[in-house]
């Protein structure tokens, strides 16, 4: 009777420790699934401020593209006005006659 008694002890000690460990694991998985959430919330918020980005970068090169243009066309426009003032010429910087 007094090994039953031990044994039935003994397992409820058993089932109690597993009790108690499956407890620090729910608690675990918890603050796991947490902070997942939250890594969840941040990267949606990135990928939102990526695009945005993305789209100022795509502006910006426009805007660069546009500036070479005109930088690049500088040297040809000096020329010609170069060579209208050696005509005697008198252009605007819109190349019409003044």
């Amino acid at each position: 009777m007094r090994r039953r008694l031990a044994k039935a002890e003994q397992q409820i000690r058993t089932l109690q420790e597993k009790v108690a460990d499956q407890k620090q694991q729910l608690r675990e998985l918890q603050t796991q699934a947490k902070h997942e959430g939250y890594l969840a919330t941040e990267r949606e918020e990135l990928k939102t401020e990526i695009a945005d980005l993305r789209s100022e970068a795509r502006e910006l090169i426009r805007a660069n593209r546009e500036q070479v243009e005109k930088i690049a066309a500088f040297p040809v426009e000096i020329a010609r006005l170069k060579a209208d003032a050696k005509a005697g010429r008198r252009t605007d910087l819109l190349g019409q006659a003044a």
